[in-house]
């Protein structure tokens, strides 16, 4: 079962040949009882209602899946029941069959008829190692994967391999009333492998002297037995701590063992896991994370997968979301889309000077968007005053893109026609240069690039020797510049603006003229949908592990005691009620009608109407 579990691919060939004796008795359909005369039983002793090569559940032979069989009122070659020899076979590749334990026949007949069959079980073949393809990927901090109770006892071992750039987390987690082990990632570089076995924890720690959460694969081994808990990284850095002396008790564990977080959910891990051995058995995760569980997938798959950064920006995997590096690119912001560029007056000028050994290139990448509604005005300029080549974009006075450059072969210039540049759209210009500085590429905005070849002889030099200044708006040679915005100005990995905006910004870039400030050229920043926000689900409640904690009290017995409480609470309650109100109860008078609004004894008396109306009682002696 281990190695069919481990295999990339398993199979088994299943073969029966014969004469007038049926397999499935078809066509069945799947509201009516299954009831075959022969079927094989897998590995869970399951009557199987599929033959070789044939589709789970579909009751059929590989020739009813087809349509193929000599009977197409039959699913099976065999049901057709003819005196001539016919056969089923084919391969049975589902890994979750496999082995086949028994094959039975039941149509066999007697020995007065003609009825005979022959079948064949092939040998069971795998090839392959699937253990580190069974991966999956924990995108949520308290996502997890909630394996069957671990049973470590007095010995036991865990490997897998991990991949995160998360820098503190646990990855495996697991306690009983008293007992515990956690295998966790801290600091990014500690993996420490933490236990207590009745005595008090103990732990085993591994210190790298790189980052483990540096997205790449690692290997982790542990083992734990009645002398020592040992751990093993990238097998080759090695920790272990011995047992105190005295009896070693085993590791007694209740949770379920979790992996990607600990018991509770929290200080999750978020990467990939592959390859987990439990005590040598492979558990295949990418089962429970087909399953859709909460924040788990199959696969290694990373927010990165989907080119989130723009602009050639370098994506940075955090697998429960992602940052952008937009360093080596002319843009800024989160997904590196927001645009960096300058309003330029006839009076500005940008400056940049190449420092120290100037540059010399044969292929050039050059990049410049710009917006203007006056159509005539310098864009980009690159000049070498020692060698007097120089190469400048500009808008002519007709409105069109022109580039010229003498880079000492020949003066060049090229104009893309049929499109005017000076009606207040936003235009992205992109040139390059390729096959030894024979070919000029230029695209703008979406259109199809257009190539200019140039016949260059051998003894030419095509090469852009000793750049020496970058120039942005105009030269220092011109009265008046360009009237517009430009912005992502880029000369293969120099980003001048974003030079000349950042803070501290380095001395060589500068800015002439009239102050600038940055602008966004009106281009408003692409930006992604956001991630739909997941909840991890209520836990569900185990009526079986809910009943073992809590003793079930039969509900009758229950019941009886709840009504002689209430009815005791009813009998106490009459009892208070009737000693409360021994001291309560109504009396009669004998006031005088008249007096009662007097102020005092005295008026009483003078306003009497029938006096105080007590008759003189008297006693009788007989």
């Amino acid at each position: 079962e281990a190695l069919i579990n481990r295999s990339s691919k398993c199979w088994q060939q299943l073969s029966y040949r014969c004469r007038n004796s049926r397999i499935f008795n078809s066509p069945s359909q799947s509201d009516q009882q299954f009831q075959p005369f022969s079927w094989w039983v897998s590995r869970h002793n399951q009557k199987m209602d599929y033959w070789g090569a044939s589709i789970p559940g579909s009751r059929k032979c590989y020739c009813g899946i087809m349509g193929e069989c000599v009977d197409v009122t039959r699913w099976c070659n065999c049901d057709a029941g003819r005196d001539t020899w016919e056969e089923d076979s084919g391969d049975i590749t589902e890994k979750e069959h496999l082995p086949v334990r028994q094959v039975r026949f039941g149509d066999t007949g007697s020995p007065l008829d003609d009825k005979a069959g022959k079948y064949r079980l092939g040998p069971l073949l795998c090839e392959g190692d699937d253990l580190f393809n069974n991966v999956v990927t924990f995108r949520i901090a308290d996502a997890s994967i909630n394996l069957p109770t671990f049973d470590m006892g007095h010995s036991g071992d865990i490997y897998f391999e991990f991949r995160t750039t998360t820098a503190n987390a646990v990855i495996i987690h697991s306690k009983g009333p008293t007992d515990f082990i956690k295998v966790s990632l801290i600091g990014g570089d500690t993996l420490q492998f933490m236990y207590q076995a009745g005595s008090g924890p103990l732990g085993v720690s591994v210190e790298t002297s790189h980052r483990l959460a540096d997205n790449n694969w690692h290997s982790v081994s542990i083992e734990r037995n009645r002398k020592e808990a040992r751990i093993v990284l990238d097998g080759a850095l090695k920790a272990e701590v011995r047992e105190p002396p005295g009896p070693v008790r085993a590791l007694h564990l209740t949770s379920d063992l979790v992996i990607g977080s600990n018991v509770e959910y929290r200080d999750g891990f978020t990467g990939c896991i592959r390859a987990l051995l439990l005590n040598g058995r492979h558990v295949d995760l990418m089962s429970y994370a087909k399953k859709g569980l909460y924040g788990v997938v199959p696969g290694c798959v990373g927010k990165c997968e989907s080119s989130p950064c723009l602009n050639n920006g370098t994506c940075h995997e955090k697998y429960d979301g992602y940052w952008c590096d937009c360093r080596w690119t002319a843009f800024k912001g989160p997904i590196c889309a927001d645009e960096i560029g300058v309003n330029m007056r006839p009076s500005s000028i940008i400056k940049y000077d190449f420092m120290g050994s100037w540059r010399s290139t044969i292929s050039e990448n050059i990049r410049v968007g710009f917006t203007t509604t006056n159509p005539k005005g310098f864009l980009l300029g690159f000049f070498s005053n020692i060698t007097g080549e120089y190469l400048t974009i500009m808008i002519s006075n007709s409105g069109h893109l022109r580039v010229v450059f003498d880079f000492g072969f020949e003066r060049q210039e090229l104009i893309f026609p049929n499109k005017h540049f000076g009606l207040g759209q936003y235009h992205d210009v992109r040139i390059s240069r390729k096959n030894s500085g024979s070919t000029l590429l230029m695209q703008v905005d979406s259109y199809e690039p257009k190539e200019f070849h140039f016949n260059i002889k051998a003894s030419a030099d095509a090469q852009f020797n000793n750049i020496q200044t970058m120039y942005i708006g105009r030269n220092e040679s011109m009265t008046e510049g360009f009237t517009g915005c430009i912005s992502r100005v880029e000369f293969d990995d120099i980003y001048p603006l974003k030079l000349l905006f950042q803070e501290d910004g380095p001395a060589n870039v500068r800015s002439l003229g009239s102050p600038l400030t940055e602008d966004f050229c009106g281009v408003e920043p692409v930006t992604h949908p956001p991630d739909t926000k997941e909840r991890r689900p209520a836990p569900q409640v185990d009526e079986e592990k809910l009943a073992a904690a809590y003793n079930r009290t039969n509900s009758a017995i229950l019941g009886g005691i709840l009504a002689i409480i209430f009815l005791a609470l009813v009998i106490m309650a009459i009892l208070i009620g009737r000693y409360v109100a021994r001291h309560k109860g109504e009396y009669l008078t004998q006031e005088d009608k008249g007096a009662d609004t007097a102020m005092d004894p005295d008026s009483a008396v003078v306003h009497s109407a029938t006096g105080h109306q007590v008759q003189k009682r008297r006693e009788w002696f007989i």
